[in-house]
């Protein structure tokens, strides 16, 4: 019996797949969501944020969208990362990182893009191995951050700073 490997598949985003997406969260990205934005914010809302917000992008898994992440500018040279999924968008992770790497780092290099941040919500274990097996060091913590109090972490990639090593991991060539 053959071993049936999951396809993965990256893809401009739209506001059909991001809405869906957003309407079945995994708990820790709809716990990370949920205290940032307004109480009561529908998916639908959400979705349009992303969207309006820079590069966004699809993640699918089988045909079907299971993730979404993307990039805003936050001032001259810097970006916020921001990242969300169902469950079995962890599945997609390492295609992911490889795809930013391949198809995004260079035109950051180019562009003169000298930091890219993320904040990700203090209980959010698995972003932030991802994040830190990405290259993303976690530079400080931002108490208070959510409207409940909730604790946050930044992580950043400094330009200069990443180890060559990452980049070769994720198939970006220097």
């Amino acid at each position: 019996m053959a071993l049936h490997r999951p396809s993965v598949v990256i893809k401009h985003a739209t506001l059909r797949d991001l809405s869906y997406i957003a309407a079945n969260l995994r708990s820790e990205d709809h716990a990370e969501i949920a205290c940032q934005v307004p109480q009561g914010t529908k998916p639908e809302a959400i979705a349009r944020s992303s969207l309006a917000a820079g590069e966004a992008r699809v993640v699918f898994r089988n045909g079907l969208p299971c993730g979404a992440f993307g990039f805003v500018p936050v001032s001259d040279g810097v970006l916020s990362a921001w990242a969300y999924g169902m469950r079995g968008f962890e599945r997609c992770i390492p295609a992911v990182t490889r795809h930013v790497y391949r198809e995004f780092v260079s035109q950051w290099m180019q562009g003169n893009i000298r930091r890219i941040e993320a904040r990700t919500i203090e209980n959010h274990y698995s972003a932030h191995r991802w994040l830190e097996k990405a290259g993303a060091v976690r530079c400080c913590t931002l108490e208070q951050w959510g409207r409940n109090g909730e604790r946050f972490y930044l992580y950043e990639w400094v330009r200069g700073c990443v180890p060559v090593a990452t980049y070769r991991r994720w198939g970006h060539v220097l």
